[in-house]
């Protein structure tokens, strides 16, 4: 089955319709049973056409009954039967296209289910409804005159749907999609206040997994990774900081689902990213007995995932590995979309392979341990999915800041959950970075460049590179007039009120000159036949890959800096 939705997002689904009835809506030709009885055997759930239903108790087709009875006495009949049937649930229930229309018929499938619209265009309708001639409002003088007049009428009521869905000229597999994503995103929209989690897909065909984020999902660690074991049991792969403050609570999880379960523990920091870490982690997990058929944990931050997610993509050629990010920088970036990797002494990132998780458990709990600087350090990349591709979401954050800080729960999970879905869209359009995955290196050039001067440690954390990064990329482009002139200090006094640095004089110590600086960014990943390759903007919310910059204008920009430093 090409399925491009994880089988734990289907289990949400399923959890979240609970009694309801799935019922479809929409003009004749929309794909109502078609869609319907593909959608009920993703979800494992019956499936029924209410029009069939109708012809069952009556011992007629439709047709039948409107030309013997008429119309008002089919509707009639039509409601007591959807009544009924709404009983039955949880189920996929297809609807004939005046039922939607009836007031009665409306707010009982409100009370008892979940509406979907499928809305077709009028050549799509028609190019479908004509190679049967069973329509009983379409037999006139002229069929597509009557279905524009019915569309005319009936598309606003069926927009007081809960879910709209494009009716398309696509694969039945992809419209079924098309409609668990849209149920997805109805599930986030109705949460309650209170409701603390949200679950993000990232579609990459059969290899799709879900990201769950939430207020206290690490102590459901196990329930939610058990079905995606094919043996009992897993290596955990963590950092000492991480085993101090967390793995308690991971190890309760798993031991109450009964899976087995064997702790690595690494050294912290961006220094344990390298070659002999790498190949001793290799090492360890093979001496575990560890099979292809087995799953490893990563359970920390950024370098925690990075040097796991790489070991498990080597090791008996690729095994699979579940990633549980612990700071916020790994839960908005680095634990999304598969990129692995250990650092060198010519660059970050510069050796590792794309390896997709299985799943990604974001708790937003384990965030209350992470020191103001390290928060800082995840926030910046949380800025960065506003100034990439969502100003609304940048002015969000220049308004809820506080909030995310003080560690009000929704403000957070909005802000994680908001920026994976930023990431998860694009990472399913460009799994390996060929295009449009660059613009999340939004600031990342100039960031890398200062972190490899800085030897990678302390003195730069990664976000922090970033922060400097993306006010230089803006500032750049305002002297290139790429951008409208204060738009890079309004992104900077937006870094500067969470305490992030802006510039390269909140560097501490010496700096080498423009020149090595530039030296730096032509061993970035994204350079391209020798030439550097940059993310740069046109706005709060707009950036692009620019193949084409001018390293000489890029020395002087730098040179300046250092001088006003």
């Amino acid at each position: 089955m090409n399925s491009h939705i994880s089988k734990s997002v289907l289990e949400e689904i399923t959890s979240h319709i609970g009694t309801r009835t799935i019922v479809l809506v929409g003009l004749m030709g929309a794909g109502k049973t078609t869609i319907g009885r593909r959608l009920a055997k993703r979800l494992g759930l019956p499936f029924l056409d209410a029009d069939h239903e109708i012809e069952q108790a009556a011992g007629m087709s439709v047709s039948e009954i409107f030309e013997t009875h008429g119309e008002a006495h089919f509707r009639d009949g039509e409601r007591k039967v959807i009544e009924r049937l709404l009983k039955k649930g949880p189920q996929i229930l297809a609807t004939g296209g005046g039922a939607w229309l009836d007031p009665r018929t409306r707010d009982n499938i409100r009370q008892s289910g979940i509406c979907i619209w499928l809305k077709g265009d009028l050549d799509l309708l028609m190019q479908r409804v004509m190679k049967r001639s069973t329509r009983p409002l379409l037999k006139t003088a002229n069929p597509e005159a009557t279905m524009k007049k019915l569309m005319d009428e009936r598309y606003p009521v069926y927009a007081k749907a809960d879910i709209h869905i494009e009716s398309a000229n696509v694969s039945h597999n992809a419209m079924v999609n098309n409609v668990l994503n849209g149920i997805v995103k109805y599930m986030k929209t109705t949460k309650s206040a209170d409701d603390n989690s949200a679950i993000v897909n990232v579609d990459l065909g059969e290899r799709a997994y879900p990201i769950h984020i939430g207020l206290g999902v690490l102590e459901n660690t196990g329930k939610l990774i058990k079905p995606l074991l094919r043996r009992n049991k897993l290596v955990i792969v963590t950092d000492e900081n991480v085993a101090r403050e967390h793995l308690k609570t991971l190890g309760r999880s798993l031991d109450e689902a009964a899976i087995e379960h064997q702790t690595i523990i690494l050294p912290p920091g961006e220094s344990t990213k390298s070659y002999k870490n790498l190949i001793s982690l290799c090492d360890e997990l093979l001496a575990l007995g560890v099979e292809r058929n087995d799953v490893i944990v990563a359970f920390g931050g950024g370098v925690i995932g990075d040097i796991t997610g790489f070991a498990a993509a080597i090791i008996r050629r690729g095994v699979d590995f579940i990633q549980i990010p612990t700071s916020l920088l790994a839960q908005v970036d680095s634990s999304v979309g598969g990129k692995t990797g250990i650092n060198t002494s010519h660059g970050k990132n510069l050796i590792g392979a794309f390896h997709q998780p299985l799943a990604v458990i974001a708790d937003i709990a384990v965030l209350d341990t992470l020191p103001p600087r390290h928060l800082a350090n995840g926030y910046a990349e949380v800025v960065k999915y506003g100034l990439l591709g969502d100003h609304k979401f940048f002015h969000w954050l220049e308004e809820n800041a506080d909030s995310i800080f003080s560690g009000n729960a929704q403000a957070r999970i909005k802000a994680i959950s908001a920026s994976c879905e930023a990431k998860a869209d694009i990472v399913a359009r460009d799994e390996k970075e060929s295009g449009i995955r660059a613009r999340l290196n939004l600031g990342h050039t100039f960031g890398h460049a200062l972190e490899a001067a800085t030897g990678f440690s302390d003195r730069l954390l990664h976000g922090e590179g970033v922060a400097i990064g993306m006010v230089l990329a803006y500032k750049f482009c305002e002297q290139q007039k790429l951008v409208e002139p204060g738009t890079a200090t309004r992104v900077a006094n937006h870094l500067k009120s969470i305490n992030l640095p802006t510039g390269l004089q909140d560097i501490k110590g010496d700096l080498p000159d423009a020149e090595r600086l530039v030296e730096y960014m032509r061993q970035d990943k994204k350079a391209r036949n020798g030439k550097l390759v940059f993310i740069l903007v046109k706005s709060i919310g707009e950036a692009y890959v620019e193949t084409n910059v001018d390293e000489a204008d890029i020395l002087k920009f730098m040179t300046n800096e250092l001088a006003s430093r």
